[in-house]
């Protein structure tokens, strides 16, 4: 009577079985790090387009507090709170060099 036994290749199978576990896990890993770093990129342009409009809504507050403190809009708004200009004002010294202004009226 005749046996017929298979291979006995178990280390053989066991090793294939783990190489391909870790390749399946790798590829796994590589594609979990792709999608994590595209997603940072995004993020990261998102936070580029805030910092853009940041910078325009900066400089146009800018514009208009330069608007307002114009010497000639200052003129318009003292002329018209009837402010008049001190020709001789008096200072009076404190300590750390600051000056106040003295009115006489």
């Amino acid at each position: 009577m005749t046996y017929i036994q298979p291979n006995k290749n178990n280390k053989i199978n066991f090793l294939t079985s783990i190489l391909i576990l870790i390749t399946i896990f790798s590829a796994s890993w590589g594609v979990s790090l792709y999608n994590q770093s595209v997603n940072f990129s995004h993020n990261i342009i998102d936070q580029e387009k805030l910092v853009r409009r940041a910078e325009v809504e900066n400089a146009e507050l800018k514009n208009r507090l330069y608007q307002q403190i114009d010497s000639k809009n200052l003129e318009v708004l003292a002329n018209e709170k009837s402010f008049v200009i001190e020709k001789n004002p008096e200072y009076i010294r404190l300590n750390n060099n600051q000056q106040v202004s003295v009115n006489n009226q």
